[in-house]
């Protein structure tokens, strides 16, 4: 007894079916046939395998390099690489340099020939000499003759001192030159000119009042240096 053949409307309802599994069926022997091919062309060639962006819960970075992981060393944007905690800083770095400092040389001086010493101006020998001019009764004229015996100008001073007898100066003055200062101290007459040039005179004269007769002074100076008494 024959089977039943199935009829037409089970034929139609199954066709979309056959033809969804036979065009899966192709895609699936190209897919097969297209990467069996492209893997044989790879080896063949030499070129790397592809590497995919992320690899699922491997790593959390979106992209990772082809050409292999970033050393951690490295800066990102090739600014200076900081020392680790066990660097250690080299010698020649931690050394501080010596400076040498530079020499300089002093300037050659020219000898400069020593000056000659100065010599001291020669000082003005005075002397002086003491007379009497006139005599009164009561009171006299007296003069010292003040002589420049050097070339050399020179001020000169007279000193007189008097026995008691003779206490009162009535004048003084000297003939053709300036009256003198004079300045009374302990009993002496301190006269005082004014330059006297080399080899010139200077007649000083005084009139003084007396009791008794003495006329001649006790001292007589000029510049320290003793008169010669007439």
């Amino acid at each position: 007894m024959n089977a039943p053949e199935p009829t037409r409307p089970r034929l139609l309802a199954s066709a979309p079916w056959i033809v969804v599994l036979a065009g899966v069926l192709v895609m699936t022997v190209l897919f097969v046939l297209t990467t069996g091919y492209l893997s044989a062309d790879r080896r063949s060639s030499g070129a790397p395998e592809p590497v995919w962006p992320f690899v699922p819960g491997t790593t959390t970075s979106p992209l990772v390099s082809a050409a292999g992981p970033v050393s951690p060393s490295a800066s990102p944007l090739g600014g200076d690489r900081s020392p680790g905690p066990d660097a250690r800083p080299s010698r020649a770095a931690t050394s501080p340099s010596r400076l040498t400092p530079a020499r300089t040389t002093a300037p050659a001086t020219r000898p400069t020939s020593a000056s000659p010493p100065a010599v001291p101006a020669p000082r003005a020998e005075l002397t002086g000499r003491y007379r009497v001019l006139a005599d009164y009764r009561d009171s006299f004229v007296g003069e010292v003759l003040v002589r420049n015996v050097s070339g050399t100008a020179g001020v000169w001073t007279v000193e007189l001192r008097f026995p008691d007898e003779i206490d009162d100066l009535r004048s003084y003055w000297v003939e053709g030159a300036d009256r003198p200062t004079l300045q009374r101290s302990d009993g002496r007459y301190i006269f005082k000119g004014t330059a006297l040039a080399g080899g010139a005179s200077a007649p000083l004269r005084f009139h003084f009042e007396r009791r008794g007769y003495r006329e001649t002074p006790t001292s007589c100076a000029v510049n320290g240096r003793a008169c010669e008494l007439r």
